[in-house]
């Protein structure tokens, strides 16, 4: 699916987003300018501006506070992103080497550091105190995100409940936080109804989000995803695929499954005995479904709003969420 036609609506926002990024990445210091000049340079596809800056428009032309908004949501992720590449030692990000690749652990958490830092920094800046409260409520449970995923690894008996715990704070609050954010834009910030509903279409989208990169990670090509096959797996993380395969497994493939996940390089061969293994015990159908029921959820939340662009746009988006091949 083309990720432009869910932008369309808001592509003139978009591209001011694109230029506040410029000005907030840049800074005294040259290395750091070097390093964030990096950073932009990977772009991505700005799924969670789209979202904020599409749910504003529900009420209205999005305001410049929307824009300046959705360029610190794109901070956040990024930095998440520079931490977490730190983190798991990865050396490619969207087939592009990291900020840990490139340079080291200590530069991508100083340059992670200072995007947290300057995106708090435009919205006190700008005296936004909403999205302020929620940007700050949604690094704190990023960041209890990722230590449960770092105690999670190399388990293998992780419950979906943990799974999803993980995911929620990890992954889905941000998108979450978005879309609430645009919500309570342009004259709803004292709407607390609109925006918790909001911010539950975002969570689900992310939620959905997440469930489709675990299925990626077996069943995704390199050159499209960016990544390697199997990075998931080789970092311990137990995705919702593995989790239901060992669920619902025979007690012999069961077997199978565990002593196959002490391994830390996979050959060809091997690799493929896991994807078939995991696709006859159902890991792969469970997951898909449980991404489409997050999907149609999400859409439902739509229904509240008039039939207008944005709203069509936003179920485009929910589309892209959950059958994107990247």
């Amino acid at each position: 699916m083309d990720f432009s036609a869910v932008q369309k609506p808001v592509r003139r926002e978009l591209n001011a987003v694109e230029q506040h990024l410029r000005d907030l990445f840049h800074t005294p210091v040259p290395i750091l300018n070097r390093v964030g000049g990096h950073v932009l340079a990977g772009g991505g596809k700005k799924f969670r501006p789209t979202l904020l800056l599409l749910v504003a428009r529900l009420k209205g032309e999005p305001s410049p506070h929307a824009v300046l908004c959705a360029a610190v949501v794109e901070m956040v992720h990024a930095a998440a992103l520079v931490h977490d590449d730190s983190v798991d030692k990865s050396l490619l990000r969207r087939g592009l080497p990291t900020v840990n690749g490139l340079w080291t652990d200590e530069m991508a958490i100083i340059m992670g550091d200072y995007l947290y830092a300057q995106a708090m920094s435009a919205l006190v800046g700008a005296k936004l105190d909403m999205p302020m409260q929620v940007m700050a409520r949604v690094v704190t449970e990023m960041s209890c995100g990722e230590a449960l995923e770092f105690e999670l690894a190399h388990s293998g008996d992780v419950a979906e409940e943990q799974y999803f715990a993980m995911v929620h704070a990890k992954t889905a609050s941000l998108i979450g936080a978005a879309c609430e954010i645009g919500a309570g834009l342009n004259g709803g910030a004292h709407n607390p109804a609109r925006r918790k509903r909001y911010r539950e279409f975002g969570e689900k989208v992310g939620v959905a989000f997440q469930i489709v990169d675990d299925l990626l990670d077996y069943l995704g090509e390199p050159e499209v995803t960016g990544k390697p096959v199997a990075a998931d797996l080789a970092d311990g993380k137990m995705t919702l695929p593995l989790i239901a395969a060992l669920r619902q497994a025979s007690e012999r493939d069961a077997r199978r499954l565990r002593i196959m996940l002490k391994r830390r390089r996979w050959a060809p061969g091997q690799w493929e005995a896991l994807r078939t293994l995991v696709e006859r015990t159902g890991g792969f159908d469970y997951a898909r479904a449980r991404a489409e029921a997050l999907a149609d959820e999400a859409r439902a939340l739509l229904l509240a709003d008039p039939v207008a662009p944005a709203r069509r746009a936003l179920s485009m988006a929910v589309d892209y969420a959950v059958r994107r091949n990247h």
